[in-house]
């Protein structure tokens, strides 16, 4: 029996930092013999976005040396005592694996990227589950008293709740405060001195982007934005999302609590999907869902979630053309040229396109545990989704 540290073993501790040193390693020899795309922003991020270790990545010349190193550390993992970290890391380390024979060039169909990169469901939405939203989308707006066909009351509400763009940052400013000060009274009091502020940028592949390491939120000037789209990016990005979840492994890879590979975010693995998941629920998790609007809001985003995974799989499963994919996001998900464009470009980015499966899966995947909590479960629940690595499949073995 090893030593356990905050219910880390020291063994689990110690194979933490080979896998980070691999990781780092990985990440470094794919930053060299990577092609760079149109998408600076996205590029920059390499496999490795944040790294808030001061490990020295391992060295390495090929691929083959990569592939060597994470099937001997895999093996190494099944021994592992704790259940919910053996299986995770068997998966991520799975998820590595693929991720490294992608980029020394094998290909694979795009489902078994989905599939083999973040160990989700693959498969995209049916026309009755669209449908079903759509209705849903159309109760609540006609219970706001908004009249006429889904696509007008769809137009009318977001002119309705449409923030002025000279006003979106003094508006992000606010909710920022407000978001920050729910997470301190329900959540984690040591995020009351983590300060982040928001930056509008231009020309960019997403809505919003958390800049953890710079305390900043990026926000897409191109885009318009209602104001309860506005309290989702914070609680996504920030409160209690992104900035929150970072922050709290960030103290506990510090204080030696958490293993070495909680400083760490890597793309398009098993880890992805609870990333986002946590950031889709955050409004949930301190309470924020207040109004008609938020209700409406939270429907009409599930429809966007959902409209990438489908839109993805016409352009890289189903060999569709941007045309037809364009008429789709604007049928099912409403969206105008900008947003459209914006979507068109993060799906086609190589390495982000199975990503897009990463926030339906992984929001479906932290609300079935979440929806079944009682109250008084909550706190330990946050402990345990914020404190541990975990896939879409280990978030549901809480207990």
């Amino acid at each position: 029996m090893g030593t356990k540290t905050a219910g880390f073993e020291s063994l689990d501790l110690k194979l933490s930092q080979e896998y980070t040193q691999i990781v780092l390693g990985m990440d470094e020899f794919y930053r060299k013999s990577a092609s760079s795309s149109n998408e600076a922003s996205l590029d920059k991020e390499g496999l490795v976005p944040i790294n808030l270790t001061n490990e020295s990545p391992n060295t390495y010349v090929s691929w083959n040396n990569i592939f060597s190193d994470l099937e001997n550390l895999r093996n190494k993992y099944v021994t592992i005592q704790s259940e919910v970290r053996r299986n995770y890391m068997q998966q991520q380390m799975g998820s590595l694996l693929t991720l490294a024979k992608w980029c020394s060039g094998k290909e694979s169909p795009f489902r078994e990227k989905v599939r083999d990169l973040l160990y989700v469901n693959e498969n995209p939405f049916s026309v009755a589950e669209r449908n079903e939203l759509h209705q849903r989308l159309d109760t609540l707006l006609s219970k706001k008293g908004l009249k006429g066909s889904l696509r007008e009351k769809v137009s009318k509400w977001e002119q309705e709740q449409n923030v002025p763009s000279q006003q979106i940052e003094a508006v992000l400013r606010d909710l920022l405060l407000q978001g920050k000060e729910r997470v301190v009274q329900k959540m984690f009091k040591e995020m009351e001195e983590v300060e982040v502020t928001p930056v509008v940028v231009y020309g960019v592949p997403y809505s919003a982007y958390c800049d953890y390491v710079g305390g900043k939120m990026y926000i897409n000037g191109d885009l318009s934005y209602t104001y309860e789209t506005l309290k989702h990016l914070v609680t996504h990005e920030s409160f209690p999302g992104h900035t929150t979840h970072m922050r709290i492994r960030e103290l506990g890879v510090q204080s030696g609590d958490l293993p070495l590979d909680a400083a760490l975010v890597i793309t398009n693995t098993a880890s992805s999907s609870i990333f986002e998941g946590i950031g889709d629920n955050g409004i949930h998790f301190i309470d924020w869902v207040e109004t008609i609007d938020d209700e409406i809001y939270q429907v009409y985003q599930e429809i966007k979630s959902i409209s990438g995974i489908n839109a993805a799989h016409m352009i890289h499963a189903e060999q569709k053309s941007d045309e037809e994919m364009s008429a789709f996001l604007k049928e099912f998900a409403f969206g105008d040229d900008n947003w459209i464009q914006s979507r068109l470009r993060f799906f086609k980015h190589s390495l982000r396109a199975p990503f897009i499966y990463s926030y339906w899966r992984g929001n479906e995947a932290v609300h079935e545990v979440y929806r079944k909590l009682t109250e008084s479960s909550k706190p330990s629940f946050y402990e345990f989704l914020y404190k541990n690595m975990l896939s879409a499949d280990t978030v549901k073995q809480f207990r």
